[in-house]
């Protein structure tokens, strides 16, 4: 079971993650150059930046959801 302060760190990353493609995708493109041919490909940040911005926004308020009820905030 996972905890769930560590859902709710994950799920902070992701949503600012996801902001960030969708608000500063030059933000983005930077850290793209940092982690090119690792994890981000250019085409991902050019074409699809939209898509998984929502989707990393999404995960990320799900995951914090999930990290703030499970405590009992």
């Amino acid at each position: 079971m996972i905890s769930p302060y560590l859902k709710i760190l994950f799920g902070l990353v992701i949503l600012l993650l996801g902001l960030g493609y969708i608000y500063k995708p030059d933000v983005i493109e930077r850290l793209n150059n940092l982690l090119k041919e690792t994890l981000l490909n250019d085409s991902y940040v050019a074409l699809q930046r939209k898509k998984w911005g929502f989707f990393l926004v999404l995960m990320g308020s799900l995951l914090l959801y999930m990290g703030i009820n499970r405590i009992g905030w």
